[in-house]
């Protein structure tokens, strides 16, 4: 090569390399431009922050986790309990002469034994129980309209069953399940709030204390359990009100108690005291003392010693309040038991002993006004008899 051609060479490659070089520089302070780090986003310091700085303050609250929120630990506390307590749950068909009456009921023992609302049966003399698809008669052992249970038995061994909780002990606001066979459809689970403890409905007295719930209820659930967190049953459904979207149950403890006496008499067997009382009309608070207003000629208490005016402390182990609880001691006393009642008369406490009669059937001093009288002038029952849908 001649010299000359080699300079220009030389200094072609040269003009070359500059070119790249500033090509490389110029795009890079394009980017930078466009692409502005992290770090420049911070407020200008004399210090260099370290990089810890960059990650979300510690004081930030994070979002939970998928799954992990108060709505999912509710619906899986709720599954929990569905899943239990389904196998558990029947539904009951019965004909009481023109209706068609359709109802759940539940096991309460492995032995095919069955506790429901005696709406669902009525005064019917066939029942029938589908169990996992499958069809059973059952056998009425007894039913009772003044408490509103019934229990029926089917031919089955190593039924699952429900244990029983407390459903006195239950307070406003206790969360609870209902576990039921709405119409026709499968059984789902319903979920609400203890409202309170009555022992009266508009023109209505209960038998005995009554657990109101907001839980709505569909036709097809009475009879079927409530139930509590732990899956345990604390009352039987017993009827719709509001329209359907609250409802009525009979403290487990009370449908245990008329279960009982059927399972062992053939029949319920409910005890009579025959004391009317009344509450201080100018303390109506719960815990305002509770007077004998009268004895009923003939009856347990007017045997007892007991007289109108006497204030009531307690009968048996139960602190008296209000005049729910008088109802309640006699709803739980065994007929032929002799029962302490502690009463306050002119400033001195004094206990005399009641002897349980059993409830003359006859008397209308005990008989509840019915919620809606029956057109065709009989009794009427308790629970609201529901008709499947069709």
């Amino acid at each position: 090569m001649i010299p000359g051609s080699r300079s220009k060479f030389v200094i072609l490659s040269l003009l070359a390399v500059v070119l790249a070089l500033a090509g490389v520089v110029g795009g890079r302070a394009y980017y930078l431009s466009t692409h502005r780090p992290l770090a420049v986003l911070a407020p200008a310091t004399d210090k260099v922050l370290p990089t810890a700085s960059l990650a979300p303050s510690t004081h930030t609250q994070s979002l939970p986790a998928a799954g992990t929120g108060v709505f999912d630990r509710i619906a899986a506390e709720v599954s929990g309990v569905y899943e239990q307590a389904a196998p558990t749950v029947v539904r009951l068909k019965a004909t009481d002469g023109p209706e068609q009456l359709a109802g759940t009921g539940f096991f309460i023992d492995g032995q095919g034994t069955i506790l429901t609302a005696y709406a669902v049966v009525g005064q019917a003399s066939d029942v029938s129980v589908e169990v996992n698809g499958r069809t059973f008669p059952a056998k009425i052992l007894g039913r009772d309209p003044r408490s509103g249970v019934a229990v029926l038995k089917i031919n089955a061994n190593q039924t699952p069953h429900l244990q029983f909780g407390e459903g006195m002990r239950l307070r406003p606001a206790s969360a609870v399940v209902s576990v039921a066979f709405p119409y026709d459809l499968k059984a789902e689970p319903t979920f609400g709030f203890v409202a309170g403890f009555d022992v009266k409905y508009l023109t209505r007295f209960f038998a005995t204390t009554h657990l109101r719930a907001n839980l709505p209820i569909k036709p097809g659930q009475i009879g079927g359990p409530l139930l509590d967190s732990q899956g345990k049953v604390v009352g039987v459904l017993m009827l719709e009100i509001d329209e359907g979207k609250a409802c009525y149950a009979l403290p487990i403890e009370a449908a245990a108690k008329v279960a009982g006496d059927i399972q062992k008499y053939g029949e319920p067997r409910h005890g009579w005291m025959g004391v009317g009382v009344m509450p201080d009309r100018s303390r109506p608070e719960r815990g305002a003392p509770v007077f004998v207003d009268r004895l009923y000629k003939g009856t347990p208490a007017e045997k007892s010693g007991l007289k109108a005016g006497d204030e009531v402390i307690s009968i048996g182990d139960r602190p008296v309040r209000e005049p729910s609880d008088i109802l309640d001691a006699a709803f739980f006393s065994e007929v032929g038991g002799k029962v302490p009642v502690k009463v306050k008369r002119d400033g001195k406490e004094q206990i005399f002993t009641i002897t349980v009669s059993a409830r003359p059937d006859s008397s209308r001093i005990v008989e509840p006004a019915p919620l809606f009288p029956n057109p065709s002038g009989g009794p009427a029952s308790q629970g609201m008899p529901v008709k499947a849908n069709r």
